[in-house]
């Protein structure tokens, strides 16, 4: 993916607002907040780019959570105690006429403060969405950015369909777990295979999946989702 979009948004921690850009190649985020350069796959793994750059100071706002890489001797501090908001157009399909149109999907993700030892981690980590179709909104909010797309894929299944990877036939999750954004599987080379499977033991005899995708994004080889469909339904 070579695409490279902006949108406009806010960063909010105990410091205050700032008015920020977020940039989205669809495989990293990112981002300068209050001159600090920052970078990472998904809302809960934003780092800074080059922390030897800059003063105690200029660090002084912000909370990391430390985290070693995959038990090794690699540690990597990412954000938290804040939250981002932001803008994303998002094609909607209208089942009654097969129209398409953008929509506006709010993402609001909330990063909680670091929990003590031994347990550690962060206290709360929460995606809401809100997607605004002819001035009426439909919200969904969970640990996962699929946890919220399920919840407005309920209020919109009988007049809208999503017209992302989230909503297309060959976007689906590994069986043993997901981050919360940016980690869907593509099955599109598989198609066939894919559109055969009814269960979890078929799902994993599938070969590995093409790429990682965002939820949101979308190529043109896109095609309705159908209930029940691969491993998520």
């Amino acid at each position: 993916m070579t695409e490279l979009v902006k949108y406009k948004g806010l960063y909010k921690d105990s410091f205050g607002t700032l008015e920020i850009e977020i940039e989205n190649d669809f495989n990293m985020l990112s981002m300068e907040l209050d001159g600090v350069e920052f970078r990472g796959p998904e809302f809960a793994d934003i780092c800074i780019v080059d922390k030897s750059k800059y003063s105690d100071t200029q660090l002084k706002r912000f909370t990391f959570l430390s985290m070693s890489v995959y038990q090794t001797n690699i540690i990597v501090e990412s954000l938290c105690n804040c939250s981002f908001e932001t803008v994303v157009p998002q094609v909607i399909i209208d089942k009654l006429n097969h129209s398409e149109f953008y929509a506006d999907l709010m993402i609001e993700y909330s990063l909680g403060n670091v929990r003590p030892k031994p347990r550690g981690g962060l206290d709360h980590d929460q995606v809401k969405l809100t997607l605004t179709i002819n001035d009426k909104l439909y919200s969904g909010t969970g640990g996962y950015m699929e946890e919220a797309f399920d919840h407005i894929r309920g209020q919109i299944a009988d007049k809208y369909q999503l017209k992302n990877c989230y909503g297309c036939m060959y976007g689906d999750y590994s069986v043993y777990g997901q981050s919360s954004f940016g980690s869907m599987l593509c099955f599109l080379s598989q198609k066939e295979k894919y559109n055969k499977v009814t269960n979890k033991h078929e799902y994993m005899e599938l070969d590995a999946a093409d790429r990682h995708v965002q939820e949101i994004y979308c190529c043109d080889k896109y095609e309705i989702r159908k209930r029940g469909a691969g491993y998520r339904g």
